[in-house]
């Protein structure tokens, strides 16, 4: 089998043939028992606070802050003593995207991926879950206070907009605009009772009388349907301010959408409230500096400190306040950083907020040929390295969020969300964000934003990616680590990603995924399998192996010479000389997407499968398949000793995976027949005997049993000793009578021992 390889999370790990690889750590580990999974636990504690909303629990002003999760958690910190004053949990969340606090003092988060409204009282520190608002939703944006204690917000992936009040519970105002996903933050004017709605991925501003219902896209007409959407927005001061999602500013009246300022950049998660003056507007902008709008000229540009030099806020700010006249910023989404300003003075002081760490949520997971595994965190994109022999994990560092690893040579491939970067990291020397790893290419230029799975090939590395937001079509990428020079094929398989990569034989193998980039509707209708030049990357075939799948979402080199896959949870196994389907099944589970996982087994030849949280093992002989855990397995690896990797998750109610932080390992059963041979019938000295090929037991297949490779003293010696292996092959029922006298006779048949 050669080309064979295996993928590590949402990517596929490069062909064995082509990895250096020293021996894995294996009989020395403490608490390894085949046949069993090993919890090896949180991998990393760490900090992603998404937002921060200043308001008051009593009479203390506090800040609060959602925070990423195992599960969600809404924190409460006083930003003038740096004092966590509360840490509440979201039960089934992984974290929420908006915060608020309504008039009646109640605090709401919006979450995902169950997106659900939870309600926390500050003075009894009790949490709520509300419920969903809208149903078949994913996320909740942009929580905004109304009147009478009511809230609204925004909702993925039907771009809805709803409110919630305690009285009346929650009311949806249905969808912002036809064919759009993301209702990513809403402004609300709680005295005319209107609302604005910032749409994605191709960008609109709706205005929404809440009285009567009239919607109205004021984004200037030059914008509209662009890719740099409306993201964050603020109506402070009259002024509707607009950051769009490359974070160019706009400030429009809020009811035209004339155009009042432009030309300059917002950083931050939009702006602060009005200030005490009446007049001033901060957020951070270029080189993340504080700025100031002023409402009453339309003038803006950097906040400068005594000395007339710019005031740096050490990073983009994710929520503003006010006491008294200071301004209180929180910064950044990582490490707590906060700000304080006083106008007056023109002194400021950068500090840290005491959010608490968290367990956070494994994104990918990687076998690496050092024996070590590796994992990065969901949007945090902390890099950890596990050793299997002591069971501790290694924080390395930031890296951003990777949804496709490879290896080639010893050498890490990594693929990173949103820039789609390409990142080359050598684990033999010392981890140093741009240097080591060390970025050789971005695919942003060619619209992809997520590298998702990897092969190679002798100095190549092959990439697979889908398009960016509000695109279609994805790309193969051919980079080859000799010369350093790279091509990318884009819309390789007409408006559909690449999602899976496999080299068997003298090509590369890919499957594809019908979605777009977020927020589009599938213009291709069913996924297809495609063969390209190991050279070139130039594509030579197309198939389509399930006809009407939206995805094949893993591709690999089967241990009998085929071409096994994936297709919306259907196995399918072409023939590479024809890509000709030889067998379809069902097997257990539904479709989720790209965490579907295939591997190959290098010690007992079986192929497992990560499908829908299930871990199974398919004979690659009969194809029966084995559920050997039903529920808690994705992004599944395959170390080189053959143990599986996986992380813990579970189900929301709306479906939707909520991530785990846990990293587990299923070591297989023994077997004690290395490299079965696998012809489809059992075959003795060039005889075939037309009895069909089976695993005996202990991971022997009747071939291997027969030993007809072996040197044996004579033909009648050999002829009993297969009549005493296929006699104990009936009475364990393997063989039926039959089929052992057909074996028995093509012994005697054949020459060995002869």
């Amino acid at each position: 089998m050669t080309g064979r390889i295996v993928r590590s999370g949402l990517a596929l790990a490069l062909a064995a043939a082509t990895i250096t690889a020293p021996a894995a750590a294996d009989a020395a580990e403490t608490g390894k028992t085949a046949g069993t999974v090993t919890d090896f636990g949180v991998q990393q504690t760490a900090l992603t606070v998404f937002e921060s909303y200043y308001g008051t629990a009593g009479d203390r002003a506090v800040a609060y802050g959602v925070q990423m999760g195992s599960p969600g958690v809404l924190s409460v910190v006083d930003p003038v003593t740096r004092e966590l004053v509360d840490t509440a949990y979201l039960p089934d969340s992984s974290g929420a995207w908006g915060i608020t606090q309504a008039t009646d003092g109640t605090v709401y988060a919006g979450s995902y991926p169950n997106a659900h409204i939870y309600a926390y009282d500050p003075l009894t520190r009790t949490t709520t879950d509300v419920g969903a608002p809208v149903p078949d939703q994913t996320v909740l944006y942009g929580l905004r206070p109304g009147a009478d204690g009511r809230i609204y917000g925004g909702t993925y992936p039907s771009a809805h907009v709803f409110s919630y009040s305690p009285s009346e519970g929650f009311r949806d105002y249905g969808a912002m605009f036809p064919g759009e996903q993301y209702a990513v933050d809403v402004a609300v004017d709680p005295v005319r009772n209107v609302l604005w709605a910032a749409i994605g991925s191709h960008g609109h501003l709706v205005r929404l009388d809440l009285t009567t219902g009239e919607k109205r896209d004021i984004l200037p007409a030059a914008l509209r349907g662009d890719a740099s959407y409306p993201y964050d927005i603020n109506l402070a001061g009259g002024r509707l301010f607009v950051k769009r999602s490359k974070l160019e500013a706009l400030v429009l009246d809020p009811d035209t959408g004339a155009v009042l300022a432009d030309d300059f950049v917002i950083s931050s998660r939009g702006t602060s409230p009005l200030a005490p003056d009446g007049r001033s507007v901060y957020f951070t902008s270029t080189s993340n500096q504080l700025w100031r709008y002023d409402v009453q000229t339309d003038a803006y540009g950097p906040v400068t400190s005594a000395n007339g030099s710019p005031v740096a806020a050490g990073g983009a700010g994710i929520g503003f306040g006010f006491l008294g006249d200071r301004l209180y910023a929180t910064i950044g989404n990582y490490a707590g950083q906060a700000l304080s300003y006083d106008p007056a003075t023109k002194s400021s002081e950068q500090y840290r907020l005491p959010f608490p760490p968290q367990a956070l949520d494994i994104n990918s997971i990687s076998a690496g040929p050092d024996g070590r595994i590796y994992t990065n965190l969901y949007i945090n994109g902390n890099l950890s390295v596990l050793d299997p022999a002591t069971g501790t994990p290694t924080n390395l560092g930031r890296l951003g969020q990777a949804d496709g690893f490879g290896w080639l040579n010893g050498k890490m491939y990594q693929g990173v969300y949103p820039y789609g970067g390409v990142l080359e990291y050598d684990p033999a020397k010392a981890y140093v964000f741009g240097t080591n790893p060390r970025e050789l290419f971005r695919l942003q230029p060619d619209g992809q934003n997520r590298p998702l799975a990897f092969a190679a090939n002798g100095s190549k590395v092959y990439l697979g990616s889908t398009p960016d937001y509000g695109l279609w079509g994805g790309a193969l990428t051919v980079y080859d680590t000799a010369t350093g020079t790279r091509t990318t094929r884009k819309d390789i398989v007409a408006d559909q990603g690449v999602i899976a990569l496999a080299v068997a034989g003298d090509r590369l193998w890919a499957g594809t995924t019908i979605g777009g980039g977020g927020g589009t509707t599938p213009k291709a209708t069913e996924a297809k399998v495609f063969t390209a030049d190991l050279a070139t990357g130039e594509k030579l075939d197309e198939f389509t192996p399930v006809p009407g799948a939206d995805s094949i979402s893993s591709i690999v080199a089967g241990p009998d010479g085929l071409i096994w896959g994936l297709a919306d949870g259907e196995l399918f196994i072409l023939d590479p000389a024809t890509g000709a389907v030889v067998h379809r099944q069902d097997i257990p589970g539904r479709a989720s997407g790209v965490q579907d996982e295939l591997v190959v087994n290098p010690a007992d030849e079986h192929v497992y499968a990560s499908l829908d949280g299930n871990l199974l093992q398919i004979d690659p002989l009969s194809r029966q398949v084995r559920v050997l855990r039903d529920a808690e397995t994705y992004r599944l690896t395959q170390d080189s000793q053959g143990n599986l990797w996986f992380r813990n998750g579970v189900k929301a109610a709306n479906g939707a995976v909520q991530y785990g932080s846990h990293l587990l390992r299923y070591v297989p059963e023994p077997d004690s027949c290395v490299g079965s041979d696998l012809r489809a019938h059992v075959t003795i000295g060039g005889i075939d005997s037309t009895v069909a090929n089976r695993y005996a037991g202990s991971g022997c297949t009747v071939n291997d049993l027969i030993r007809d490779e072996a040197d044996w003293p004579g033909h009648g010696a050999f002829v009993a000793h297969v009549a005493q292996v296929t006699e104990d092959l009936v009475r364990t029922t393997v063989l039926t009578g039959s089929e052992k006298d057909a074996v028995v006779s093509a012994a005697a048949r054949s020459d060995v021992g002869r």
